[in-house]
């Protein structure tokens, strides 16, 4: 045995043959390999294979990588600039340090061959059907995305000019670049997809017009913006959020004054206070909660600071005024009270106490509403579309009933697209869906859909991986690595994009921080704690090969895997 100061590990190995002891009966238990659901891939709504997807990358395999997202996500450079990725929520590394940067992987190898990467191939349907979907948003191209890779004929009705929905019209080009959105939308419609512009349903054609599809999936958007109630909201100076973004997006040209105000606290108010900047305004936000209840994605409320937009909080606004050439807004200060249906405090005007602002320009964004105008009655519920089950019409995107996120209307989609499948096939089991669930949260898999529909062969709900299974022992601590960003100087001085894409040491460096939970990725760990030599491993395909007669059935390599990618199986 080596001295105390010696760091070298000793490794029992059996320099001679084991062939000469039949070891098999000693146990019945077996290491066999076990597929886990990371707890990212579970929080993401699309349900991509993320440490499938990390793995692939870290190897340089970036073509297999970006395959790995496409099956499951036709927008991977959008959702790596703007989803507000609750995958690295539910990343086990975030226990240890800091948690891996998905985000900025998947834009890493999503624009490191721009273009290039090949649309994944339909697999032909034995009855294809014809499916209308309404609005070429996030949800309706994603639905004619899935819909396409099972083999189906989706047609698109767009009412606006180009595609793309709010990803087009409602996101700054300083967070979503049109270059990387427009690439994204033609690789979709390499698939046959038939996409019609200016023709918007309601207006150019009935709704009963698509009886003479196999179904329908409505994803209109929310097109209207939700107004305030406070006096004379339609001064000119004003106005909402959504018609200024959509102004600016369509290069148009906007004149704001030297101030601005803008009421709200979600992500339309952040991307119209940090435009509002970049037109040489002076940005106030006032909203009627405090900063910990605003629902905007926290990096979106840390880069408007950054930008020097001045925050006031507990500010509800009751009448608005024209006085001396500029807008006069009265507001109502607020306290907080008991939580409200949303699970945040209310916000509770207090007695006789207000305040003016003055300001040159006012913009509203405080919602956004579904236009469900041409919708018949009993699709409509509260506002939004949830149509009768088993009536062949479907919902996604901002129109139903789901947060109001890119990730979550392409969840909406894939749901609706393997559900028509189904339907189509005429399995109404309503927990099919279910089997090809990833973990808890609802989740679907379109790469376990596929397999399944192929084989026949449902699989079975597979465990998400704790951190308690991981032996965190293995790794090292290190940092996360993070964005390199355009200087606060230069960000107001331009539109263009903020957050800069990785280089490929950065990105190589961030993906071997991902502990790969449940997933072999080949660390040799069993390889080399194996008392008996019985265990041979292919490095370049993570897969392990098990000699079962002189195997002992000690379970040394599941106890030395740090990933919880082997369990002991009795195969009595």
């Amino acid at each position: 045995m080596g001295s105390k100061e010696s760091k070298e590990f000793v490794i029992p190995i059996s320099y001679g043959s084991t062939e000469t002891i039949d070891t098999g009966k000693w146990s019945t238990l077996k290491p066999r390999t076990q597929h886990l659901v990371p707890p990212c891939q579970e929080a993401c709504p699309a349900g991509t294979d993320i440490a499938l997807f990390v793995q692939l990358a870290d190897r340089g395999k970036y073509a297999e990588a970006m395959s790995t997202i496409l099956v499951e996500n036709p927008f991977p450079g959008v959702c790596g600039r703007v989803c507000f990725h609750p995958c690295e929520g539910g990343c086990n590394r975030a226990h240890l340090d800091e948690s891996v940067s998905i985000q900025m992987l998947e834009r890493f190898v999503s624009g490191l061959r721009a273009g290039t990467y090949p649309t994944p191939q339909p697999i032909p349907a034995k009855e294809p059907k014809k499916i209308a979907i309404v609005g070429a948003g996030p949800a309706g191209l994603s639905c004619a995305y899935f819909l396409a890779l099972l083999g189906h004929r989706p047609t698109v009705f767009e009412g606006k000019e180009a595609a793309g929905g709010v990803m087009r019209w409602g996101i700054p080009e300083f967070r979503l670049p049109k270059a990387v959105l427009n690439r994204e939308i033609r690789r979709i419609l390499k698939l046959p997809i038939e996409l019609r512009t200016d023709c918007k349903v309601g207006r150019d054609i009935t709704f009963d017009a698509l009886d003479s599809y196999d179904a329908v999936f409505l994803s209109p958007g929310a097109s209207l913006n939700a107004l305030l109630s406070f006096e004379s909201e339609d001064l000119a100076g004003i106005w909402n959020g959504g018609e200024f973004l959509e102004a600016l997006n369509s290069e148009n040209k906007v004149a704001l004054g030297s101030e601005t105000l803008v009421i709200g606290g979600g992500n339309t108010a952040m991307d119209v206070a940090r435009s509002a900047r970049r037109l040489g305004s002076n940005v106030t936000i006032a909203y009627r909660r405090t900063r910990e209840a605003m629902p905007a994605i926290p990096d979106e409320i840390r880069e408007a600071e950054e930008e020097r937009v001045e925050f006031k909080f507990l500010l509800q606004p009751v009448s608005v005024r024209r006085m001396n050439g500029r807008l006069a807004v009265v507001f109502q200060q607020m306290e907080l009270g008991a939580p409200d249906e949303s699970g945040r405090s209310a916000a509770m005007p207090k007695a006789g106490e207000f305040t003016t602002i003055e300001t040159d320009s006012l913009i509203t964004a405080v919602g956004e509403l579904v236009d469900v105008s041409w919708v018949p009655e009993k699709l409509i519920k509260k506002g939004l579309i949830e149509p009768v089950p088993g009536s062949g019409v479907f919902a996604g995107g901002d129109a139903a009933r789901q947060p109001r996120t890119i990730v979550n209307a392409i969840a909406s989609a894939k749901r609706a697209a393997i559900s028509m499948d189904l339907a189509f096939r005429g399995i109404h089991d309503p927990m099919t869906l279910s089997r090809v669930a990833v973990g808890n949260k609802g989740s679907l898999s379109m790469k376990t859909y596929l397999s399944a529909r192929e084989s026949g062969v449902w699989p079975e709900t597979e465990s998400v991986v704790l951190l308690e299974a991981i032996r965190t022992l293995y790794f090292e601590q290190s940092e996360r690595l993070k964005h390199k960003k355009l200087s606060h100087k230069k960000r107001i001085q331009t539109f263009s994009e903020v957050n800069l894409s990785a280089d490929a040491k950065t990105a190589l460096l961030s993906a071997s921080r991902c502990y790969s939970c449940g997933r072999c990725n080949a660390c040799l760990n069993c390889y080399y704690y194996c008392p008996e030599g019985v265990i041979t491993v292919d490095v370049e395909q993570c897969t392990r090969t098990i000699d079962d007669q002189h195997c002992k059935g000690c379970g040394t390599c599941a106890t030395a895997c740090p990933r919880n990618a082997v369990e002991m199986k009795d195969l009595s």
